[in-house]
């Protein structure tokens, strides 16, 4: 009778398939490729801004990065325009993506200033800070990013170290044979001229969900909604005593971001879009202010008539609240880099203040 060595074997299998894994993560891919992932999904945005970003000869003066609350409710025609008559023209790239998560909004900033140099970067604030990655970053960031996340045991890490293997497999592939995945290898100016930019404006999303932004809500069915979702919401049941190393999306890859805009001379502001109705109480304004100037518009949160949604404005709120960034913007684009309005990260030397709104709207 021969005898099998089961924990032995089992050991090898496991072996081998992890060395299968590590060999498939380390494929190379097309860049260019691996941002198209996204497209005809919620998150086409950021396959848009990969082609702004490479393809699109124009600056970038201002990049807008964050959720669905900065796409939809900051226009960066109307900033533009403001700025211009202000007496600071300026580009402005609206690139925020559908849903939370900083280590995207990372992925997007370091492939910004790969190639651009912005002037100002904008940075969507929520009430709370955004504890988890954002579920598009498996598909775009680069593969050592996603392997070596800035700090281990972020919520999202294992999730997206796990899917690296099938995506740089599939990369790999279709750089072979695009037309079999059905992702480009050549830029498509007419198809990327035919792309919406500016999403204050009511249009049919990747979905087929059509977003009506002229749309005005009474004050009672935009609570109905709010507690409608509040109660799809779910407790976290990870122990609070991990929740600072887990939960620390927001922390993490937002000092990255800060530490790319230093390091290319770009000014960073921050501001919050509020909610109808929600907490108007930034818990994480201490060490935004480190970095840079919360432009804080909580007063909107009051006037039913602003808001798409409950947690999203309209085109009556978004132009509001676009025509304000402007003006926030206008002297920090004009201020020379020594004056006040430099920033020098991890020095203490920030300008701590910020400015709230006063409670008239407009």
């Amino acid at each position: 009778m021969i005898l099998i060595d089961w924990p032995a074997k089992l050991l090898g299998i496991l072996a081998a398939a992890l060395l299968t894994a590590v060999a498939a993560a380390a494929l190379p891919d097309n860049p260019y490729q691996r941002w198209q992932q996204v497209e005809n999904t919620l998150y086409a945005n950021a396959a848009w801004s990969y082609e702004r970003i490479h393809f699109d000869p124009r600056p970038v003066d201002v990049a807008i990065i964050g959720s669905s609350r900065s796409q939809i409710g900051l226009s960066a025609p109307q900033i533009a325009a403001k700025l211009a008559s202000l007496g600071q023209p300026a580009t402005v790239a609206n690139m925020s993506v559908i849903e939370d998560g900083r280590n995207l909004e990372w992925a997007v900033a370091d492939e910004l200033f790969k190639v651009k140099h912005p002037k100002l970067l904008i940075i969507l604030v929520n009430e709370t800070p955004h504890r988890w990655g954002h579920p598009g970053f498996k598909y775009i960031a680069p593969a050592a990013a996603v392997a070596w996340p800035p700090q281990p045991f972020l919520h999202n890490s294992l999730y997206d170290i796990t899917y690296l293997p099938f995506r740089q497999l599939r990369l790999f592939a279709a750089s072979l044979f695009p037309e079999t995945f059905g992702l480009r290898t050549r830029f498509d100016p007419a198809r990327y001229a035919s792309l919406p930019t500016d999403f204050t404006t009511s249009q049919v999303m990747a979905d087929g969900k059509l977003i009506d932004m002229d749309v005005v809500h009474s004050a009672d069915d935009l609570r109905a909604e709010a507690r409608a979702f509040a109660a799809t919401q779910k407790p976290s049941r990870i122990p609070p005593l991990l929740t600072p190393i887990t939960d620390a999306d927001d922390p993490v890859y937002l000092g990255a971001i800060a530490r790319l805009a230093a390091a290319h001379g770009t000014r960073v502001m921050f501001v919050f879009l509020p909610e109808f109705g929600g907490s108007t109480v930034i818990e994480g304004r201490g060490f935004y202010t480190h970095f840079g100037p919360v432009e804080d518009y909580g007063d909107l949160s009051r006037d039913p008539s602003l808001f798409q949604s409950f947690s999203h404005l309209n085109r009556k709120g978004a132009l509001i609240a676009s025509d304000r960034i402007a003006a926030a913007a206008a002297p920090l684009l004009a201020a020379a880099p020594g004056d006040r309005y430099a920033r020098k990260i991890g020095d203490g030397s920030a300008d701590q203040r910020s400015r709230r709104h006063p409670a008239r709207v407009g």
